[in-house]
């Protein structure tokens, strides 16, 4: 907190130049003096409505690009499923005994969701529940992904099935000082608990999954002295929804004889209620919380939409390589293989997503990119809070931003800086693109 707000002391030190008196910008510097490599930094700033470069340092490598590729992947989904679309799972009545769920993938939807179609059900009749989940493919996580986030509440798994974040919500309570810690777990979904932590004088708790025993057992260690709540990944997602649209019927009194069978929808199906949840709900999710969850989702879908098929991570890929095309952007180059950025088998360069910004400058998607003080950029960059608008990127060794900047001056650049560097620090790394912002707003 005390580099923050050095780092801020600075910006407004700079702020109060006077224009006039001001020298060329001197980027090379700013870069030098960071420590960084400067092999391990590209940056690309370009006039918005010219495309004119006005600095550029290995603009053309291809780097890993984190949760930047979100700004590119976003546009072409939401084009294809139109800001309009809604998330929306839907209950059918077939025949005189039974029903069938319709699964959109919802990133939204809740167990309350499931038990208000529930209530659509007939409680004297009802023998069988259908689903049918053939909106996405079946896997769950993406290309590239790494099996040690399998913690990360930022990344959990995501297909037909996604309820409730796909979290886990677990609470843990202090007893008698010394003694051992109690763990709630009021989700029914069954977790093995390693029960490692004791009532102490602070909260210090990690968790971890044990998979030397089995992928449900997770092992708590260190100490707490009040209620601390967590949220943990679900590892099989249509266990837990299994288990929480039992829960909604039996709270109905209705009691199954089989387990749910997978089917599809019959022409002859009618349909009784649904669910829905906005997409600019998820607009705002992707590029001002950066969430992967509903970024892969959504990109997902409007490969499903795009193709009359599955939700591949290959459909996704394919809508975003078709708009490419429509723009006039060159994409051999590059390499996708998610849309969120978590994959290290992305590689994307400076030069080619500052480019994309400048061709979609007027986009409405756009619009929803954070400014200093919204989403990821809440503590950064707040003296420029009217002048930027950017996505930032955060993962293991790379750190990034891209968007779109005001400068003093009054004129309107595109940029983008990534940074992958396995010897310096995240906070080392952010704070060189918030002085590379501060150096071209203050000079160009």
């Amino acid at each position: 907190m005390k580099k923050f707000f050095a780092v801020l002391i600075v910006f407004l030190m700079a702020l109060s130049v006077n224009a006039k008196s001001t020298p060329k910008c001197d980027f090379n510097s700013v870069i030098n003096d960071s420590g960084i490599d400067k092999n391990a930094i590209a940056v690309s700033i370009k006039d918005l409505n010219s495309g004119k470069p006005v600095y550029e340092l290995n603009e053309k490598i291809l780097m890993h690009p984190a949760s930047v590729q979100k700004a590119l992947t976003v546009i072409p989904a939401v084009e294809t499923l139109g800001e309009d679309y809604e998330f929306t799972t839907k209950i059918y009545r077939r025949g005189n005994d039974s029903y069938i769920i319709k699964l959109g993938a919802d990133p939204y939807l809740t167990s309350a969701d499931l038990k208000k179609l529930v209530n659509s059900m007939d409680i004297e009749t009802t023998k069988k529940v259908f689903i049918d989940d053939s909106i996405l493919e079946k896997k769950s996580w993406g290309e590239g992904w790494q099996w040690d986030d399998d913690m990360n509440v930022l990344m959990p798994r995501f297909n037909s099935y996604n309820l409730d974040s796909n979290l886990i919500k677990i609470t843990i309570m202090p007893n008698q000082k010394g003694g051992a810690a109690t763990i709630i777990n009021p989700s029914k979904y069954p977790v093995v608990f390693l029960n490692n932590v004791v009532t102490g004088d602070k909260n210090e708790v990690s968790v971890s999954r044990d998979d030397s025993i089995s992928s449900n057992t997770l092992s708590l260690n260190g100490t707490v002295n009040k209620p601390v709540t967590l949220y943990i990944p679900t590892n099989n997602l249509k266990r837990y929804f299994d288990i929480k649209l039992s829960s909604a019927l039996q709270d109905k009194k209705i009691y199954l004889k089989q387990n749910f069978i997978s089917d599809r929808i019959l022409p002859t199906d009618k349909e009784l209620d649904k669910v829905t949840h906005p997409m600019t709900a998820a607009i705002d999710d992707i590029l001002k919380n950066s969430s992967n969850f509903v970024s892969e989702t959504t990109a997902k879908l409007a490969g499903a939409k795009a193709f009359d098929d599955r939700g591949t991570d290959l459909n996704g890929i394919k809508v975003f390589n078709k708009y490419c095309e429509k723009i006039g952007i060159d994409n051999s180059k590059i390499r996708i293989t998610d849309a969120s950025g978590v994959s290290k088998n992305n590689l994307i360069s400076a030069d080619f997503i500052s480019e994309y910004l400048i061709k979609n400058k007027n986009s409405k998607v756009l619009e929803h990119l954070p400014s200093p003080g919204e989403g990821t950029l809440t503590h950064r960059m707040l003296p420029i809070k009217n002048n930027l608008k950017a996505k930032t990127g955060t993962h293991g060794d790379a750190s990034s931003i891209a968007g779109f900047l005001t400068t003093r001056s009054g004129h309107k650049y595109a940029f983008c800086i990534i940074i992958n560097d396995t010897t310096s620090t995240i906070p080392d790394m952010k704070t060189l693109e918030d002085y590379l912002i501060r150096e071209a707003y203050i000079r160009l």
